[in-house]
């Protein structure tokens, strides 16, 4: 038996054996920098599969079995008026409000902070006061708004009494210092301007962004396509009304303006939650 010659071998195979480590090591770095298209691939790449996880953790649309029950359920829909994520759950919720029509309570109502700045308050104390003075104009409205986000097209569209709603939010912004609040940075809840026509209501169910769903007092946690709202919405009957097998879109809307499908169903997405 050669002893140097085993002892020569062996070393070379741990000197290879290093440099292999080594060398992998290097291909993962280097990996890592050349997927970040110049930033930090490591930090992109644990933010792209951490989103990735947010969107595929409910790719199927939800329906949520309401276990307190009415003879005419209450729905409360918190938004801000320019979420993505609110206006995506608005665009299914309407079919289901216009199906149902009066066997339910219906409104839409806001978070008492809002994320987009001045132009989103001024839209709220819009629909405040469409919904509070023109019920009827609302759905039209919003069928327009959440399609172009233009404001005053949307008003033009749906023939809202332009005089009377200028009166109204003039009335509401003085009652709740909408704006004067935002432009002395006073209410602010962090880095965000206060908007707190429904404040009580956000304190009492715990409405923590945008959107959140209110049935019958209860969070809902149901899908955003009319499919599943309509279930989820009428499983809160006592006795379900026929309107509740009309047959309604299973796909849910892109978030954001405009129309279109997302590519998945999911509802786990918001602002500020």
């Amino acid at each position: 038996m050669n002893i140097k010659k085993i002892l020569k071998d062996n070393l070379l195979n741990v000197i290879l054996g290093g440099l292999v480590i080594i060398s992998g090591t290097w291909l993962l770095i280097s990996s890592l920098i050349n997927n970040n298209n110049g930033d930090d691939g490591l930090i992109n790449n644990t933010t792209n599969k951490v989103e990735d996880v947010k969107t595929a953790s409910n790719p199927e649309p939800t329906i949520d079995n309401v276990a307190k029950k009415s003879d005419k359920p209450v729905v409360e829909l918190f938004v801000m008026s320019h979420c993505p994520y609110g206006t995506q759950i608005e665009k299914g919720i309407l079919p289901v409000a216009k199906a149902l029509g009066d066997k339910i309570n219906f409104q839409i109502k806001f978070t008492d902070y809002a994320m987009h700045g001045e132009k989103e308050l001024r839209e709220q104390l819009n629909q405040y006061c469409i919904q509070k003075e023109q019920p009827k104009k609302l759905f039209a409205y919003l069928d327009a708004f959440l399609k172009s986000g233009d404001s005053d097209a949307s008003i033009n569209e749906s023939g809202i009494d332009k005089n009377k709603l200028v009166a109204c939010v003039a009335k509401t912004d003085k009652e709740f210092k909408v704006l004067e609040n935002f432009n002395n940075k006073v209410g602010f809840k962090g880095s965000y301007p206060g908007f707190e026509i429904f404040k009580a209501d956000n304190a009492k169910y715990g409405v923590a962004g945008s959107p959140t769903l209110v049935i019958n007092g209860v969070q809902s946690e149901s899908g955003r396509d009319s499919k599943s709202l309509l279930k989820s919405i009428c499983s809160a009957f006592n006795d379900q009304p026929k309107e509740c097998s009309t047959q309604l879109s299973g796909d849910a809307p892109a978030p954001g303006f405009g129309a279109g499908n997302a590519p998945s169903g999911g509802s786990g997405s918001g602002c500020g939650q």
